[in-house]
């Protein structure tokens, strides 16, 4: 990769507002326990342990490790401890930083020359971060080693630690995206003399289940689904059988595939046809856990936190967000990854870091013994028969689908990176149209308009 150098407008443009990352709606909960993100507490950004208590030796090499500032991400300290443990040699700085202020932090401590030798990265700014020079190829470092096992990586997931064909990043969590389930409110059904469906129904079974179970008099909606932010709008593209962008992923195909538009039809219809959803202005309170949404569209991170909200008020359960018109399905991998930092002390031992805090033995701690029932990236940890039979049966069905080759599911990063002003246009043209609140013909071309004009842009 070419060598660049940060400007001072490089540093104002991924600071300034608009193009921070913000946490996203459960999307560092990993499925087996969602709770990450919105319902854990976070800690002060940066705040550094050790990981021995007497004074090290002068004579050691001092690393840093950047953890996610999060209970659900005890994990990564414990194994950060493990393996100062097992290397003397190192004094190893363990710092803690909340995830929505890490993008930011990356760009400052990269251009002091501060950052940690091993960091974390979100899938949404992981790409920008690894085109400014901050992270160390790791192709040939890992094909040295024995114990990378990239092979048992699902393929969506280590899909998001590449850039150009160049592998910077090792991910430690995949979840497949925010419209991935459905869960419903089963004591509905039952009313209703309806039953669970199964996870071959498609949307048009969707639109009958929410006109069946819509109850605007008692202020009870069949669903709210509606994709605020455009990777969203990326699931159901995918299950329709098309996707938002050309194969460059330079060209917004939103507004001129025919099959976008079916896509973008079917969802406006929920509004102003079937009014089985809420319009903007009656949104206000609607909670499935509170009994007042008969659906709701949510990510696989929501399945034991609605578990522990709902306890004994109703009963529920999960189905796959539904197939499109002609059987297909898709998703979103959410991706979180470690990477080295390209001026890391010791590559070598930063190395050997980051795959020991992406190995299946720390995957399968996580998701079995430290009580929050984390998976990471791995297979041998998803497939992992006693976490697999402790879980609710919706997460066996994703395990299947991020196995299944004909199922697409990889972030949808525009080729310029352009990541935040690309979903800023989104979330500012297209609620307008799904609420029927602009003509269907005339707020599609203008989503169309906003997003290309980004993607005509050269690389962030």
């Amino acid at each position: 990769m070419e060598s660049k150098k940060f400007s001072r407008r490089d540093m104002l443009k991924f600071l300034g507002a608009g193009s921070s990352a913000a946490i996203l709606a459960g999307c560092q909960g990993v499925p087996a326990q969602p709770a990450a993100g919105a319902t854990q507490q976070e800690q002060p950004a940066a705040a550094a342990d050790t990981a021995k208590s007497d004074a090290p030796p002068a004579d050691q090499i001092k690393m840093s490790v950047a953890t996610f500032a999060a209970v659900l991400h005890d994990w990564q300290r414990e194994f950060s401890k493990r393996w100062a443990e097992q290397h003397p040699e190192v004094d190893l700085s363990i710092e803690e930083v909340v995830y929505a202020e890490m993008a930011k932090l990356q760009l400052a401590r990269s251009a002091s020359g501060t950052l940690w030798d091993v960091v974390f990265s979100g899938i949404k700014w992981f790409p920008y971060s690894a085109s400014k020079d901050m992270f160390l190829a790791l192709d040939d470092a890992l094909a040295a080693r024995d114990d990378s096992n990239l092979d048992d990586f699902f393929e969506t997931s280590i899909a998001g630690g590449y850039l150009d064909g160049t592998l910077y990043g090792l991910p430690y969590e995949i979840h497949p995206g925010n419209p991935a389930v459905v869960v419903i409110n089963t004591d509905m059904l039952e009313e209703k003399g309806l039953e669970m469906p199964t996870d071959d129904w498609n949307v048009f079974d969707y639109t009958e289940l929410a006109k069946a179970l819509n109850d605007p008099d008692n202020n009870i909606y069949g669903t709210n689904y509606l994709p605020g932010n455009y990777y969203d709008f990326q699931s159901l593209a995918r299950a329709y059988d098309t996707d938002m962008f050309d194969e460059e992923r330079s060209t917004l195909l939103f507004n001129t595939d025919e099959k976008n538009i079916e896509a973008a039809q079917w969802l406006t219809s929920l509004r102003t046809e079937h009014h089985v959803a809420p319009l903007r202005d009656e949104t206000e309170g609607l909670q499935f856990v509170a009994g007042t949404l008969a659906t709701q569209v949510t990510g696989s991170y929501s399945v034991n936190t609605f578990a522990t909200e709902i306890g004994d008020k109703f009963n529920h359960d999960w189905v796959l967000f539904p197939k499109g018109p002609e059987g297909f399905r898709g998703y979103t991998a959410f991706t979180s990854n470690y990477s080295v930092y390209s001026g890391t002390v010791d590559p070598g031992l930063a190395v050997d870091l980051l795959v020991y805090l992406s190995s299946t033995e720390a995957g399968t701690w996580s998701a079995l013994e430290q009580g929050t029932g984390q998976p990471n990236a791995r297979r041998s940890v998803w497939e992992n028969e006693d976490l697999l039979n402790q879980s609710h049966p919706i997460f066996r069905r994703v395990v299947n689908m991020y196995n299944d080759s004909n199922i697409p599911g990889p972030f949808p990063m525009p080729s310029n990176l352009r990541f935040q002003e690309l979903q800023d246009n989104w979330a500012n043209t297209s609620p307008e149209i799904f609420y029927g609140e602009v003509p269907f013909a005339e707020g599609m071309q203008n989503v169309q308009d906003a997003m290309q004009e980004i993607l005509d842009l050269p690389r962030a």
